[in-house]
């Protein structure tokens, strides 16, 4: 029997710094609705006042060495002057950023600023700068650009770029497809434009703004092909989303359902799910435990056929009225805000079932293996010259795909499917990384990429367990349980301690032994 295997992911909640309170006056938070018929575009007026330079320091730490920072870059953008002196960028940005400042493209007069709101998920970040007399001055000539939600395919869009002295250029694009597609975080998918045209370049790599002939804000540059000349936008209905969100003062992020999607074209399967030929619905595989679709009550083997009365088709796709056949995950990632009622109708055992629920979104930290990790140093516990770290996406991305063979392989396919060690009630894969040579570790140089289970008789659900477990050595040694061969190593403790001295502040510039912060 053939069977479809295309799956849909509906999953992961994003993750915000704090947004600080704003004025009183702030609008409320309301679900997005589709834009009315856009009227004529009225004559070309883009505003060089609404945009501003932004320049930033970056310095994220090693994910294989954490201990130690790669060296600094610097990043160049142009953001979007919004109501209240703050900036629009892209959270990249401004990701693992030491230094962020605004510059004025014509005069070069420039200001600190600091990210008050980020959503990496989303990649959308808001700036501020410190309210003073410099500030008002900075901000004197300057207005805030309006946000357009009402853009189609077929649309023509300017993208705005700075040249050399702060002259604006324009590249005009034609809006050609909309879809859903992640934007720099794995498996998180949200609504993109997509465009073509030449796009000349000037140097302004992060953050590019995108807008219509009225000079409103259409979307932020994302990505451009220019072997095809094809450009992603990240568009206003999520800026839109975004910027509602923050206005409240406490940013909660875009909401998920926690699930994943099987489509049901092929009609063999469909025959084998009971499915009518004409009926709609996709197969759900997969439910996240503590998301809000196990919440509502949905459950793996479900028919899914409707989503707050929208009907989802065969490949997963509702109607959108002003975007047309679109995924359904647009549904909740981008028209619905957290804590949204959601209505959820399946097909279970041949019966409709109507489930009723609250939208939520899962925080990075709450994943086994976490999804990203911006502005922060990965966890570490070193003991001895072993290196034990927590898994991440980061670390095995840095290896690129071509590059996952053996132990990495492994720890690539427990990531991709880690149910077995969630129902073990870990909360973190902690792993041993690395094996640096100190006199403890002869004859274990070879290993790494091994799953911890046990520390001195602990079972190890996060690494301050571990942290705890090497507290206590039995007989003056420390055993450590892993799930791979040799499965056990042996660590004499009070050489292990010897040797953490002789690598504090040695040749591998390792100023701590663990950071579990």
């Amino acid at each position: 029997m053939k069977l479809s295997q295309i799956f849909l992911l509906l999953v992961l909640g994003g993750t915000a710094l704090q947004a600080q309170t704003p004025a009183a006056d702030t609008p409320k938070k309301k679900r997005a609705q589709p834009a009315a018929e856009a009227a004529p575009a009225p004559q070309h007026v883009v505003q060089n006042n609404s945009v501003v330079r932004v320049n930033a320091t970056s310095q994220p730490y090693s994910l294989h060495l954490p201990w130690q920072k790669e060296s600094p870059s610097g990043r160049r953008g142009l953001g979007v002057v919004m109501a209240g002196n703050r900036v629009l960028v892209t959270a990249q940005m401004v990701a693992d950023a030491t230094y962020i400042e605004l510059e004025l493209p014509e005069k070069g007069h420039k200001i600190p600023a600091k990210a008050v709101a980020v959503d990496y998920e989303a990649n959308l970040a808001l700036l501020e700068t410190v309210p003073s007399d410099r500030q008002k001055a900075f901000f004197s000539g300057l207005k805030p650009m309006a946000v357009d939600v009402s853009a189609r395919i077929g649309d023509k869009v300017d993208i705005l770029q700075t040249g050399r002295v702060g002259e604006l250029i324009e590249s005009e694009l034609i809006i050609g497809k909309v879809l859903i597609r992640r934007y720099i975080v794995e498996g998180s998918g949200f609504l993109v434009y997509e465009a073509n045209n030449i796009v000349r370049s000037e140097g302004n790599s992060f953050t590019l703004p995108v807008v219509n002939k009225a000079g409103k804000l259409v979307g932020l540059l994302l990505t451009y092909d220019s072997k095809n000349q094809i450009t992603t936008i990240l568009p206003a209905p999520i800026i839109e989303h975004f910027l509602k969100d923050v206005a409240d003062g406490s940013y909660e992020g875009f909401p998920s359902l926690g699930m994943e999607m099987q489509a049901t074209m092929d009609e063999q399967y469909r025959e084998y799910l009971g499915m009518k030929p004409d009926a709609p619905g996709v197969l759900i595989s997969m439910v996240m435990k503590g998301g809000s679709a196990e919440k509502a009550g949905l459950k793996k083997g479900d028919i899914l056929v409707a989503i707050n009365g929208f009907s989802i088709d065969s490949r997963g796709n509702y109607k959108d009225p002003q975007f047309g056949a679109l995924s359904s995950s647009h549904l909740v990632r981008g028209r619905a805000y957290v804590g949204d009622k959601v209505e959820i109708k399946v097909v279970r055992d041949g019966k409709e079932v109507m489930l009723t629920g609250e939208l939520a979104r899962r925080k990075p930290d709450d994943f086994l293996v976490l999804p990203y990790l911006f502005d922060k140093g990965p966890r570490y516990v070193l003991m001895g010259g072993l290196l034990f770290q927590e898994l991440s996406h980061p670390y095995l991305d840095a290896f690129g795909e071509d590059q996952r063979g053996g132990a990495i392989l492994r720890l690539s396919r427990i990531a991709s499917h880690p149910d077995k060690y969630e129902e073990e009630g870990r909360k973190k894969l902690i792993f041993l990384s690395l094996v640096l040579p100190t006199p403890s570790t002869q004859g274990y140089d070879k290993l790494g990429g091994q799953v911890v289970n046990k520390v001195n008789g602990r079972v190890i659900k996060e690494l301050d367990d571990l942290a705890e477990a090497f507290k206590n050595a039995k007989d003056s040694v420390h055993v450590i349980e892993l799930n791979e061969f040799p499965h056990l190593l042996y660590l004499d403790s009070f050489n292990a301690e010897r040797d953490n001295m002789r690598l504090l502040g040695g040749a591998y510039r390792i100023g701590s032994l663990k950071r579990l912060e």
